[in-house]
């Protein structure tokens, strides 16, 4: 009776299109992730997003990181902007709600030829604070950049599967 429940699994797992396989471009099994620059008067964002992308991409990029020399592919981008949201003020004009709006470029290039796998994009993201509750911009920074990684991820992911179930799109990678 188990072997039959098992079976019977297997095959709706096989049967829904579902895969365990990487959803990277074809041929990248390895990445580098270069330093992203900072075109923004923040400190340090780029660092965190950096880190924040290799992050997500050991969790769930099922894919190895490496060294430019050593990869597949490279990801590179820039943070382009980080413009400062004032949602709520006193009747001093000091802010009791703000946000910001985290703006990414990233690309994804061959890392022998250079040749792009897939075409740079802009991830956005938003985010609020609120100064009563102990929340600070950098807070609200630092959650946007979080979530714009894995906004980046699911890009790089969701590019590369479409491209590899649509016959008329050429990709890049033999």
């Amino acid at each position: 009776m188990l072997r039959l429940a098992l079976c019977g699994l297997f095959l709706a797992l096989a049967a829904c299109g579902y895969s365990t396989d990487s959803l990277m471009p074809a041929g990248v099994r390895s990445v580098a992730v270069q330093a992203f620059g900072n075109e923004t008067f923040y400190r340090r964002p780029e660092i965190f997003f950096t880190d924040e992308l290799r992050h997500q991409l050991l969790r769930r990029g099922q894919v190895a990181l490496r060294d430019p020399a050593d990869a597949d592919a490279l990801i590179r981008g820039r943070i382009i902007s980080i413009p400062r949201l004032t949602l709520i003020e006193d009747e001093d004009d000091r802010i009791l709600e703000g946000g910001v709006l985290v703006a990414i470029e990233v690309e994804m290039l061959d890392a022998k030829t250079g040749v792009p796998l897939i075409a740079p994009f802009v991830i956005s993201r938003r985010s609020e604070y609120i100064v009563p509750r102990g929340e600070s911009l950098e807070f609200a920074i630092d959650e946007a950049i979080r979530d714009a990684a894995k906004d980046t991820l699911d890009r790089l992911q969701a590019d590369s599967f479409l491209r590899s179930r649509t016959p008329d799109v050429p990709t890049s990678v033999p």
